[in-house]
């Protein structure tokens, strides 16, 4: 018995989440006004303005220069009074021309030849006021007009006249928004349309999960006062796994809040009195493992001899990213040089470190790492509406919206799968999750989603998100977005209709089942909360499992995927090494393949191809370590060419300014 103490209530969290999701779910993100760059009058003249031409314009026979201070964009609510003001360092004189009017080159030609060229040019400045602006009579594009003299100057040669331009747009840059109860304003920005959202003290994320907020007048601040109450009650008191005494579950937060290490109450507790016994005796000293070959399997482990209250801790490390926290295991030897791990041990703030030394004689050097009797679980979501869970048990439910896979409420962390219809069946449209206070989302066409913003991936990019427990990191690979948070989990969705999750770290060597702890729910979890979804839970979001129908039974048998894969095959020591049933491959996709294939229909090539390469992924992530996890496309039969694949998958996501793979798309 582990209990858990932070962060927020259920409801809480529920309300955030939902308001996250909602805010990630969509294809549509505020792009700013873009100006074009060129003009065509009704009359077939074109006016080109931009950088290139110090935000002048000139027509397409002869250029027209001269410093005009003009806006080019301006936003007004209906009703309002609009200044617009125009100024020149070099001009005798200036004029607007208003929509819906156009300017007319030959005319302002005429005008500026009409003057004395030779009248001295000097600042000129014109103001006009356009009231009670109305969208559709008043928007539209203004221009500034400036005469020269046409005498040279140091800097520049003006010619007869410049033309700038402003277009006025009539719309409240907050109209929608800053809505909810959050905010308490909005403020408009009538240079660009945008605008900024003033919330309201102490909304909701304000703080830190475990810090309090406080109102203070107009503004807020977060504190780790908790405001605890003092009791003598023994009932109240809490202990650690770290041999901490608290008061209460209360100043334990406190404390969590104030050095960010997280706690678990240790239920030792008796009568007021916490029974720690650091009587841990544990084995420390040097061992040396020689005459292995490539591929041999060593059995190592930490030499406890007794345990004390509450248990100790054990890490095995090799310095290269290696960490395991299992009291034994076996490794299999690789490379020609030597290896040291070091296992360290520790009960409550007591530390006992061990080292092994492994001498590799030579061997094969083609060998490649075999499995180790670590397991992972890991579960799958898969076309026509199939779960394999953790335990490797399949099941089909009628999804149709917003359902939680996985999630551990104590830490919290979850995994949301968002499901529609797609090639004529379910499949997995997006992938959401949510760590501490972060939370990102993955789309269908290898799309990642932060904020309500497109993040750019692609071969070279890597996104980290921090929260309270690490970070996050966010990639692509083998067509794969893949999300690793360490010591919580993995997620890898396949960008169309496929997504799996890995749960970390690895589970105990003789772990035989797959049991749900204190906080685990989720369709992943055998039993536990299948209906817990963000928005409606019933009608057609409400989640009921479904068997294959009888008339699907006969075409069920053609879709027998194989309990292992040749590369788990190739690389398992079946003579050292067996495993639990629900470290078996390919149940779920045999079921999926039943369910596409029911009344003689036939997959289509994008379902055929993601559930290939979902069967693979899958029982990869049961055997394999993350660096030896993936699929390779090129390489499955059912699968186009990989550009071809890549076609498909992008052209079926929202819009991309930037796509994963510029070479194929």
């Amino acid at each position: 018995y582990q209990r858990r103490v932070r962060g927020p209530s259920f409801t809480t969290m529920i309300l955030l989440i939902t308001a996250a999701l909602l805010a990630l779910g969509t294809c549509e993100s505020p792009v700013p006004y873009t100006l074009p760059p060129v003009i065509e009058l009704d009359n077939g003249v074109k006016l080109y303005f931009g950088d290139d031409h110090d935000h002048n314009g000139h027509a397409e026979v002869e250029e027209r220069f001269g410093a005009i201070d003009f806006p080019e964009l301006k936003f007004a609510r209906p009703g309002d009074y609009v200044d617009m003001t125009c100024n020149s360092d070099y001009g005798y004189t200036n004029y607007f021309i208003s929509p819906p009017e156009e300017p007319d080159l030959n005319k302002i030609a005429a005008v500026a030849a009409s003057y004395n060229n030779t009248d001295k040019e000097t600042i000129v400045q014109t103001t006009i006021t356009v009231p009670d602006v109305q969208k559709g009579s008043d928007d539209g594009y203004y221009y500034c007009i400036v005469l020269h003299n046409g005498k040279d100057h140091a800097d520049h040669i003006h010619k007869p006249f410049s033309i700038a331009r402003m277009l006025l747009v009539i719309e409240d840059p907050c109209a929608g928004k800053c809505v909810g109860e959050d905010f308490v304003g909005c403020e408009p920005n009538f240079d660009d349309g945008s605008h900024v959202c003033v919330k309201r003290p102490c909304y909701a994320g304000r703080c830190k999960e475990t810090e309090r907020c406080v109102v203070d007048g107009d503004s807020d601040y977060c504190t780790c006062d908790l405001e605890c109450v003092l009791t003598t009650s023994v009932s109240d008191y809490v202990c650690t796994e770290a041999c901490e005494f608290f008061t209460s579950e209360c100043t334990m937060r406190e404390a969590i809040c104030k050095d960010g290490i997280d706690r678990i109450v240790d239920p030792t507790l008796k009568n007021g009195v916490c029974l720690f016994k650091q009587d841990t005796v544990v084995v420390e000293g040097v061992s040396y493992h020689d005459g292995y070959e490539n591929g041999d399997l060593l059995y190592l482990k930490a030499e406890i001899v007794s345990q004390g209250v509450p248990p100790a801790k054990v890490e095995w490390t090799n310095g290269q990213g290696l960490s395991l926290a299992e009291s034994s295991l076996y490794i299999h030897t690789v490379g020609e040089k030597s290896e040291v791990l070091t296992v360290t041990v520790t009960q409550c703030k007591k530390t006992w470190t061990s080292t092994h030394y492994i001498e590799i004689d030579e061997g094969p050097t083609d060998f490649e790492p075999l499995i180790t009797s670590a397991k992972w679980a890991s579960c799958s979501a898969l076309p026509g509406g199939i779960i394999s869970t953790f335990n490797t048990i399949p099941h089909r439910y009628d999804l149709a919206c917003t359902h939680v896979l996985a999630s551990d409420v104590m830490v919290p962390w979850f995994v949301y799968g968002t499901f529609d219809t797609i090639e004529g069946d379910v499949g997995l449209s997006a992938m959401t999750m949510y760590v501490g206070s972060t939370i990102f989302e993955f789309q269908r066409g290898w799309i990642v989603n932060m904020d309500g913003a497109k993040l750019p991936i692609g071969p070279d990019e890597v996104h980290v998100f921090n929260h309270r427990r690490g970070e996050c990191t966010v990639f692509i690979d083998s067509n794969h977005l893949i999300a690793r948070c360490p010591d919580l989990f993995e997620v890898y969705y396949d960008g169309i209709m496929s997504g799996h999750i890995r749960l970390l770290p690895k589970l105990p060597v003789k772990t035989e089942f797959v049991t749900p702890g204190l906080g685990q729910i989720g369709l992943c979890w055998e039993g536990a909360r299948r209906n817990w979804q963000v928005g409606y839970d019933t009608g057609k979001c409400e989640v009921e499992e479904v068997g294959p129908v009888e008339s699907c039974e006969e075409e069920g048998e053609g879709c027998g995927y194989g309990s292992m894969t040749a590369k788990v095959r190739d690389a398992l020591d079946e003579a050292a090494v067996s495993f639990p049933a629900f470290m078996t491959c390919g149940v779920g996709e045999s079921l999926a393949c039943t369910e596409l294939t029911c009344g003689g229909e036939s997959m289509t090539e994008l379902q055929q191809c993601s559930l290939d390469q979902a069967y693979l992924l899958a029982c990869d992530l049961k055997f394999f370590d993350s660096k030896n996890v993936g699929v390779d496309v090129a390489g499955i039969y059912s699968c186009p060419e990989e550009c071809e694949w890549r076609k498909w998958v992008i052209g079926r996501g929202c819009p991309q300014k930037e796509v994963p793979w510029n070479t194929c798309v």
